[in-house]
């Protein structure tokens, strides 16, 4: 059995196969991406171009390739060189050189049997082969293949933009070894980022046998009660915690055709005709796409963009009009609410049109899914996850009924005629109220097959900071912050500040923790969040009531106890380690720069934002960023300027990464410093980080002065930046504020050579800041983004 993927193939370039060999390449792993050869055109013949060369006859997957690039598919643009193209005349040798191939070719069952035909004789004894499908039955397409093929080959569904989706469904064909099930469900989970859901070959699997069949029901509910797209995609959004898009947006953000097509080929292969009516289609999709309406890609589908307006279809005059609002009391009630359970007891005891759709929408897919298990599924989380991580739907099926009366609504859907599952009278008659608990910090879901509830288990590596809350291991609390004792001498400082941010509260939690950690019982620390970003930068709140009583004594008082605190974890004499996962921006990227070690997730955004808010970094970020420059500089004769310009240049230009890949690039990540691809795993990562560095006999770092770059220097800076200003690039007051970040990272007044130390910058850092926040155009920016959350360019 293989120990790992060192190589892969892809077979089809479009959107899944190239968004796989992207994944692939973010993983660090090599791939080549072969499509068919394209047919020769007069046009071509025109351009001069050789229909032997390779040039021409690789040009699908090298045109994918290249919007996958543009589609930020790649964590880095440096990682696409490894992925080679090629095409499947020519290339197909290169397949006996790797240890996964994944098909990605269209969803026709005859074209995918054809292609293992043709692949087979290339194939070496041992490789894993999979199909990208997201409907066809993995046991058909290889009917016709050798056992050794069948034993080793799977489906891996990605999910839709590969990147960014975290859904990875992995099927087994009749004979696929359990070996090869697991490898590659641990392979998906660990290198490739992904949350996995075990499905049984059944059509459509979990996750598209549920979505496909919104889109029918939503249509006919639609037509039945006599509302519009608009209305509909209203009330199936964040009203019900589904995205944005509702189904229709959705649709037209796929494609009507890849729509129809999925649903389709589900609906084909149903034989109960109950169960296939919920899969026919009314019958205005076969219309629009008779007219070429499929969305998005042909500029018009359910909706249209029109410059600044959207338009909506208007079904009874086929002609775009702008929608009318959708405007249903329960809406109202549902968007106030805060809580999943309170927006859906909003509809479900409501009793206008809008709350009659939603409850006959949800209720029948409550139905229909309690009536699957266990034909595709043996468990309800199984299902619930495929739907969470697939759709971003914020609770599946089941999971969405947690907090409502259970047995009051399935009454009621027997009073509507809706046929219960057995399965689910059982579990209520048994007392059984929820599908899902919490207790002690663990959660539970009701198992079906065991009749009574089940922990939901981890991974060993998987760290559950709330099971340890349950466990006792809280070794001291704040309103700020919480102290975790991850074991083996290993602590674990969690954010838990409103948004994320650095409050004075927050300060004084690190103070506490790092006093914590001087202890003999402590080996290292790991610094986490409890929310979905680390830390979204200084809470601008404090700033604004600071500067409305022109408290500047009080501002620098804060500015230095975050900078010496900041100080002491990069000086502190046991490891501390950083695990940021989301957005890491401003005093949060700061932080990260100062600790000893980052363990990061890939998908990290991370930042130093605060000349948005007409600020600039003043814990330690431009001092950081000057240090990281100088440090390049060390035993070479480059131009000071060579190196602190780029660093420069992120700092005004409040440069966020777009990944943890992207975050090294810019500066902000240390060469020294790791990825995690699945964020589930950072924190387990971190701590043994800490372990390792422990283990290594971790001393703390010695601050020493350094030569100061000079202000002879800064005019190289200035002049740039003048030209930016005069370009209309940045405003006058972005370039004084520019100004003020190039006097600190060129030593302020000091000549070039003079041995100064972080101290000297940090004090630089401060007077800035505060000076910034008497001028008005800052208070400006600061009011600004509270309010809309958005940066003011003034």
């Amino acid at each position: 059995m293989l120990k790992r993927i060192k190589k892969a193939a892809v077979l089809g370039s479009g959107t899944m196969g190239s968004g796989i060999a992207a994944q692939l390449a973010n993983a660090g792993i090599p791939s080549y991406l072969l499509d068919i050869v394209p047919q020769f055109s007069d046009a071509d013949k025109a351009k001069g171009v050789k229909a032997d060369s390779s040039a021409f006859r690789n040009r699908i997957a090298e045109n994918n390739k290249a919007l996958a690039i543009k589609s930020r598919q790649f964590m880095d643009k440096a990682d696409a060189d490894l992925v080679t193209c090629g095409n499947m005349e020519d290339n197909l040798a290169w397949l006996s050189e790797v240890q996964w191939i994944v098909e990605a070719v269209p969803e026709n069952l005859g074209i995918k049997k054809d292609l293992f035909k043709k692949i087979a004789p290339f194939v070496k004894p041992g490789t894993i082969v999979s199909s990208n499908t997201s409907t066809i039955s993995i046991t058909s397409m290889v009917e016709d293949m050798p056992l050794e093929f069948r034993q080793y080959c799977m489906g891996t569904h990605f999910f839709n933009p590969v990147r960014f989706m975290k859904l990875l469904e992995v099927i087994p064909g009749e004979d696929t070894l359990p070996e090869v099930m697991q490898f590659m469900a641990d392979f998906g989970e660990r290198q490739l980022g992904k949350s996995i859901v075990w499905c049984k070959d059944t059509p459509g699997f979990i996750a598209n046998r549920f979505g496909n069949q919104a889109g029918p029901s939503a249509g006919k509910l639609m037509l039945e009660l006599g509302l519009n797209f608009s209305e509909v995609d209203a009330l199936l959004g964040p009203a019900i915690g589904r995205p944005p898009t509702g189904a229709f947006g959705l649709c037209d953000l796929v494609g009507l055709d890849i729509a129809v097509a999925g649903t389709g080929s589900i609906h084909d292969v149903l034989t109960d005709p109950q169960e296939k009516e919920l899969y026919a289609m009314p019958d205005f999709f076969f219309k629009m796409l008779e007219k070429g309406m499929l969305g998005n890609k042909t500029k018009g589908g359910f909706y249209k963009r029109v410059g600044k307006d959207r338009l909506m279809l208007d079904l009874n005059t086929w002609e775009y009009s702008p929608p009318k609002a959708a405007d249903f009391p329960s809406l109202t009630k549902a968007a106030a609410a805060k809580s999943l359970p309170e927006k859906l007891e909003a509809f479900f005891e409501g009793d206008d049109k809008g709350a009659q759709y939603v409850w006959k929408f949800l209720s029948s897919y409550f139905a229909y899914a309690a009536a699957k298990l266990p034909e595709i599924s043996d468990d309800i989380l199984n299902m619930d996850r495929a739907l969470n991580w697939g759709y971003n739907h914020q609770a599946g099926p089941f999971k969405m009924w947690n907090g409502l009366d259970l047995n009051k609504y399935v009454a009621r859907m027997e009073a509507d005629g809706l046929t219960i599952a057995p399965w689910v009278k059982e579990m209520l008659a048994a007392g059984f109220n929820s599908f899902y608990k919490y207790e002690n910090g663990v959660e539970y879901f009701y198992s079906v097959p065991d009749k009574k509830y089940v922990a939901v288990t981890f991974k060993p590596e998987v760290i559950v900071l709330s099971e340890l809350k349950a466990q006792n291991k809280v070794v001291l609390s704040t309103d700020a912050a919480t102290v975790y004792d991850l074991s083996d001498g290993v602590l674990c400082f969690d954010i838990n500040t409103r948004n994320s941010t650095l409050t004075p509260a927050l300060i004084d939690a690190m103070i506490q923790a790092q006093a914590e950690l001087k202890k003999d019982e402590w080996e290292g620390m790991v610094i986490t969040s409890a929310g979905k970003d680390f830390c979204s930068g200084i809470d601008l709140s404090v700033i604004s009531g600071a500067i409305e009583n022109k408290a500047w004594d009080q501002i620098d008082a804060m500015l230095k106890k975050m900078q010496d605190t900041f100080m002491a974890f990069k000086y502190s004499d046991k490891p501390v380690v950083a695990a940021p996962v989301g957005k890491a921006l401003g005093a949060g990227c700061e932080l990260i720069m100062q600790v000893p070690a980052v363990q990061a997730a890939a998908e990290s955004f991370i930042g130093l934002t605060e000349v948005g808010t007409g600020l600039i970094p003043a814990g330690g970020g431009v001092k950081e960023m000057a240090m990281r420059a100088l440090d390049r500089i060390k035993g070479t004769t480059a131009f000071t300027v060579d190196f602190l310009a780029p660093n420069f240049e992120n700092v005004v230009g409040a440069k966020t990464s777009g990944s943890a890949k992207d975050a090294l690039n810019l500066g902000y990540l240390r060469v020294t410093d790791s990825i995690s691809m699945n964020a589930d795993f950072v924190l387990g990562d971190a701590k043994k980080r800490v372990q390792d560095m422990a283990a290594a006999g971790y001393t703390a770092p010695i601050s020493r002065a350094f030569p100061a770059p000079g202000k002879n220097q800064n005019a190289l800076l200035q002049m740039a930046t003048m030209g930016m200003k005069l370009a209309g690039v940045i405003s006058e007051y972005d370039w004084l504020i520019s100004r003020k970040v190039a006097h600190i990272m060129y030593g302020g007044d000091i000549v070039k050579g003079a041995m100064i130390t972080e101290q000297y910058l940090l004090d630089l850092e401060r007077e800035a800041f505060v000076s910034l926040c008497g001028e008005q155009k800052t208070q400006e920016r600061i009011a600004h983004m509270l309010k809309t959350r958005k940066p003011l360019r003034n």
